[in-house]
């Protein structure tokens, strides 16, 4: 009798980045710690991503000036006054 194929696909295993959560496949990640280790964090092996991930989800604090409409027109600097700028007023 012969043995009958299993052709389906099966899931990769796959794992959670410690610092921006995504999920990807082991294959993408690299693991933190050993057998030594209690528990292993996984990260992404793309770090430039990972990192935009991260940042883009970290609190952002302080205030925030609302940006200026574009028919407001915006505030020059101030005016010196004739003697600083070394120019003599005429009468």
């Amino acid at each position: 009798m012969a043995t009958q194929r299993d052709d389906r696909s099966r899931p990769l295993p796959s794992a959670r980045c410690s610092l921006c959560g995504i999920a990807l496949p082991v294959e993408l990640m690299v693991p933190d710690g050993g057998r030594a280790c209690a528990d292993i964090r996984w990260y992404c092996q793309d770090a430039r991503s990972c990192t935009e991930r991260w940042t883009a989800r970290l609190p952002r604090t302080g205030y925030e000036a609302p940006a200026p409409s574009p028919a407001e027109p915006r505030p020059g600097p101030d005016p010196l006054p004739a003697e600083l700028l070394g120019v003599r007023e005429e009468a």
